[in-house]
């Protein structure tokens, strides 16, 4: 294999302007994956990536594309909540005290206090008159039977303050697309920043015993992120639920399933990037493919 580093030299130029939030990146190879990755999510454009024995490498593209996928939801496709019903559960964010609505009329709103089993020598505090923006500015609808700290909600809010280095004007918990990574739970396991973006893994109830989603923030009903070993998954319990994908990421699975999630990038007008790790990848003509070879990767970390 004759390979010409200029070529490299000029690739990695080419995309060094590549609009991205992380810069500890470990290596080139990485750092530049993620760039082309991104390049082509933002112009809506699919690919597909593969390394022939690098399975370490394609953990680490994954988890830098976890972030700078759920901060793209978090800025872009963020919705303001609609669905305020007597009933729900809210937490205040300036005291962590708990709410009940008791009352909901057009902007008006009557809230009623939840207090702690062991305080009821205590009267719980009514508030009245609230409008829907004070509502979702200083609340969090949380789901009915859970219960969220504060460190949570910090950990949580502040996270995407630092990514952006901005301070959003209201809590953002509900957005109307998603991505999807189609991975097999070691990937969700793997990632250490979960607890901090809203995220669901969705089980196969075919192959797995635990057959509950799992939320990386309980008390939050909607998400960022999620992930599921299955494109048949995906399909039935996101796509078909109404729920709108803007990115789906395939990680080293589902080779047999790309073809149909192509039919259905075109249907329902998802990007697909394909993520694989194999000496003989899986490839198909409507998707532009990169194949790392170690001879590769050692030119463009020795650059």
């Amino acid at each position: 294999m004759i390979l010409n580093e200029t070529y490299y030299q000029k690739l990695l130029e080419k995309f060094n302007n590549v609009q991205h939030l992380e810069t500890n990146f470990s290596n080139n190879v990485i750092a530049l994956t993620v760039k082309i990755i991104l390049k082509h999510s933002q112009e809506n454009y699919p690919l597909h990536i593969n390394f022939q024995n690098s399975k370490e490498t394609l953990l680490k593209i994954a988890g830098h594309l976890y972030i700078e996928l759920a901060n793209d939801i978090y800025k872009n496709h963020y919705d303001l909540p609609d669905n305020y019903c007597i009933g729900d559960k809210l937490k205040r964010i300036r005291d962590n005290q708990y709410y009940e609505i008791t009352n909901s009329a057009k902007d008006d709103y009557t809230l009623r206090q939840i207090l702690r089993k062991r305080k009821t020598e205590i009267s719980p505090a009514t508030l009245s008159g609230i409008t829907y923006d004070r509502l979702t500015k200083n609340f969090l609808k949380i789901d009915s039977g859970t219960g969220i700290s504060e460190r949570t909600i910090k950990n949580y809010f502040s996270f995407f303050e630092k990514l952006n280095n901005e301070k959003s004007e209201f809590p953002r918990l509900n957005f109307d697309r998603k991505t999807v990574f189609i991975s097999k739970k070691p990937l969700w396991d793997s990632l250490n920043e979960k607890n901090k973006i809203p995220s669901i893994y969705l089980p196969n109830p075919r192959e797995e015993n635990h057959l509950s989603e799992i939320k990386s923030i309980p008390a939050l009903s909607d998400c960022l992120v999620y992930f599921t070993p299955k494109y048949e998954v995906c399909y039935q319990q996101i796509i078909q639920q109404g729920k709108k994908i803007k990115s789906i990421i395939v990680f080293d699975t589902e080779a047999s399933n790309i073809e149909q999630m192509i039919l259905d990038k075109q249907r329902f007008g998802f990007n697909l990037i394909v993520l694989s790790n194999s000496l003989s990848p899986q490839k198909n003509t409507s998707i532009p493919s990169w194949n790392w070879f170690k001879e590769e990767m050692d030119i463009v970390n020795a650059i």
